[in-house]
C-alpha cells in the first residue's frame, strides 16, 4: 500500500513538473499585431498608419475627444480632435510618452487602464513615419 502511495506522489510530481513550461509571445498572443506574434488578427499594424483610417479611431475610443477629456472644449489643454492638434502633441513627443506611460507627462488615460499594445505600436508607427495628414 505504501508504494502504491509512493508511485501515486511520484506520478503527480512528474505531471506538475511536465505541465510547466515558459510560454512565448507567439503563443500567449497570436493575432495581436505585436512584436513577436503571428498570424492575422483584429490588430493589424503592417504597412502606413493612416490619420483617418488608424489614429482617428483609437484617439476616438481611447483619448475623449467626444467629450471634455481632449475635444473642442476640453478641460486638458489639449485639444485632439483636430489632426492640427494631434500633430502638435505627436511632434512634442508628449503623445508617445503619455500612451506609453514614460517621461515627465500625466499617463493617458488618465486614471484608467493603459491603452493595448497594438494602439500604442499604430500610434507610434504614424509618429515615426511624420505623423501625416493622410
Amino acid at each position: 500500500m505504501r508504494k502504491l502511495l509512493i508511485l501515486a506522489i511520484l506520478l503527480m510530481v512528474i505531471g506538475m513538473i511536465a505541465s510547466c513550461y515558459n510560454d512565448n509571445l507567439s503563443e500567449l498572443t497570436p493575432a495581436s499585431g505585436v512584436p513577436g506574434g503571428t498570424g492575422a488578427g483584429s490588430c493589424d499594424t503592417a504597412g502606413t498608419m493612416s490619420y483617418a483610417n488608424n489614429i482617428v479611431p483609437v484617439l476616438q475610443t481611447n483619448c475623449g475627444i467626444n467629450n471634455s477629456c481632449h475635444g473642442t472644449n476640453n478641460t486638458s489643454g489639449y485639444n485632439l480632435s483636430t489632426y492640427t492638434g494631434v500633430h502638435s502633441v505627436a511632434l512634442s513627443g508628449k503623445l508617445n510618452a503619455s500612451i506609453t506611460w514614460s517621461g515627465a507627462v500625466t499617463p493617458m488615460p488618465n486614471g484608467g487602464t493603459q491603452m493595448s499594445s497594438c494602439n500604442i505600436i499604430k500610434i507610434q508607427k504614424w509618429i515615426n513615419a511624420g505623423s501625416l495628414n493622410n
